[in-house]
């Protein structure tokens, strides 16, 4: 992931784990609708996919306004092709699955693992100092767990 272009207005304190949840999930959850549109997937079945509602899953395919889910931080192009080997995996689970079966374990699986990535590339800590006022540059406190 790389930093956005526009100045973020930065709060005082954020966990990294509420980064996750409000700015890096949404943002993973973008780029596995984009990239399941693009297989053709119908929106309902992303949503049942993924865990979300069809109207999110159209906020997620919409470019970025305030209207649209995910935009707040960018994906580059190694994690993309990291979230579309997530997002094959998820596909493959949904087409494998049995009638009234969810792929949630597959789905939580991979964007856990997505999120390991960016955890070790320092992707989370370079988001969390953009987005939270008293990060400091040489923080490590994810990684010294």
């Amino acid at each position: 992931m790389s930093k956005t272009k526009k100045r973020r207005k930065r709060r005082t304190w954020l966990m990294p784990q509420e980064i996750e949840v409000w700015y890096v999930i949404p943002a993973i959850r973008r780029e596995l609708t984009r990239i399941m549109i693009d297989k053709g997937i119908a929106q309902k079945d992303i949503a049942k996919m993924l865990g979300v509602t069809e109207p999110a899953v159209t906020q997620y395919k919409l470019k970025k306004s305030k209207r649209s889910r995910g935009d707040q931080v960018e994906i580059d192009e190694e994690m993309k092709a990291e979230i579309e080997n997530s997002a094959e995996k998820i596909i493959a689970a949904w087409k494998d699955k049995e009638e009234g079966e969810v792929v949630y374990e597959e789905m939580t699986r991979e964007i856990n693992r997505i999120i390991a990535l960016l955890r070790d590339r320092g992707d989370l800590c370079e988001i969390h100092r953009e987005y939270c006022a008293h990060v400091k540059e040489n923080c490590a406190a994810c990684k010294d767990l």
